[in-house]
């Protein structure tokens, strides 16, 4: 049994961290950008539509890249890029030099995540769910600190002094850098251990269902982090001060979340795991809705362990149906579909124009709902290794296995 390389796993986690803060801190830096353009809405809408197409969208393209060639240089360029693109926010003189430092920071995230994430599956050894679990975990407590880091830098140095995250962004670049050769060596030794070919099998029906299923839970990842705060102060009548509270009560849950569920996947199952969380997530969402006072918050914060926990369980099921494009698999679990979330979120902000803040969370439940079913139809990934060249055509034996 391979063990976990903690320490190059750390160190990919930090820079999943690094890269992710400029992320969480892109929608707390929005009431400045207006304040310093004088930005309408739709300008500011363009500002998230930037970073969502430049970070997401189009991140399949560089897994394609990545797998068709080594690349690990991305992974301290991705960084650098991330934090020179969003320290250049506060200094940049003109909204279209504005959109390109959104572009820049975008792509960053683009090309560091699926190379990321198949260098953290060649280092986290057998007990492959808790290892990622450490990797995905970087990424999901930099995009909870995101809004608190950019509200310290702008209290101390003000609005323009974004520039001071490029300090520690070309720091935790060089610490990549300079374990490049760790990284190809680990490479090596994954490509030895499954050479011979009996895992090498690729299952693209079930990732698209996979997919499908990520998507649905894109929209309601997108769509609490957009519209609870909201139905929090225009609904509930709470102080809007207490917003950025309630992201941070929700992504800090969601990382916590991710901790356990990957320990809790290698001894019972990924899919096992992820039915058990996705069934709860419906009822807790429906609970925040229904719950009164404390116990709605109750509900809200383990709404957010259940649904951020389930982000490592399908980006190794993603890997595990496709395991010769790990990085084209990652970049379809972590950005495409996060990216159709994205999107999406914008259908439901014209719901909730039209029928309520309230009806628009209800439609969560139901894109939560829809993403439990689905997965109950989804094979399990252990099931799949242990039928070895069993036809995927008949799935009627790999149904039941966790």
């Amino acid at each position: 049994m391979r063990s976990i390389n903690r320490r190059l796993l750390g160190l990919l986690s930090l820079g999943h961290l690094s890269v992710d803060v400029t992320g969480g801190a892109l929608p707390a830096i929005l009431p400045f950008l207006q304040r310093e353009f004088h930005l309408s809405y739709l300008l500011l809408a363009a500002v998230i539509m930037t970073s969502n197409v430049t970070s997401s969208i189009v991140q399949p393209a560089f897994g394609i890249a990545s797998d068709r060639a080594p690349a690990r240089f991305l992974l301290p360029l991705g960084v650098l890029f991330s934090v020179a693109g969003f320290a250049a926010l506060g200094i940049a003189p003109t909204y279209g030099l504005l959109l390109l430092a959104v572009a820049v920071s975008g792509i960053g995230s683009a090309i560091y995540h699926p190379e990321a994430s198949k260098a953290a599956s060649f280092v986290a050894g057998s007990r492959r769910a808790t290892g990622m679990s450490v990797f995905s975990v970087g990424g999901n407590i930099g995009f909870a600190l995101g809004p608190l880091v950019l509200t310290a830098i702008v209290a101390l140095w003000g609005f323009h002094a974004t520039w001071v995250l490029v300090v520690p962004g070309v720091a935790m670049a060089a610490a990549l850098a300079a374990v490049l050769p760790a990284l190809a060596a680990a490479a090596a030794a994954h490509a030895t251990v499954h050479s011979s070919g009996e895992e090498r099998r690729s299952y693209p029906g079930r990732m698209t269902l996979l997919v499908i299923i990520v998507a649905l839970r894109s929209v309601v990842y997108g769509g609490m982090l957009t519209f609870v705060p909201l139905y929090a102060v225009n609904v509930l009548h709470h102080a809007p001060a207490g917003s950025g509270v309630l992201l941070f009560l929700i992504l800090g849950a969601g990382a916590a979340g991710t901790v356990f569920a990957g320990p809790i996947a290698d001894r019972i199952g990924k899919k096992t795991t992820m039915l058990a969380s996705l069934a709860c997530l419906p009822v807790f969402l429906a609970g925040y809705l229904l719950a009164p006072g404390g116990l709605a918050l109750i509900f809200l914060i383990l709404a957010g362990a259940a649904l951020v926990g389930t982000f490592t369980l399908t980006l190794i099921m993603g890997q595990e149906y496709l395991p010769n494009r790990l990085a084209l698999a990652s970049a379809l679990m972590i950005g495409f579909t996060s990216g159709l979330g994205g999107l999406a979120v914008g259908a439901l902000g014209r719901l909730a124009d039209v029928a309520g803040l309230g009806a628009t969370l209800w439609t969560l439940v139901v894109c939560a709902l829809a993403a439990f079913v689905l997965t109950i139809a989804l094979p399990a990934t252990e099931a799949i290794r242990k039928a070895g060249v069993a036809d995927l055509r008949s799935p009627g034996s790999l149904e039941t296995a966790g």
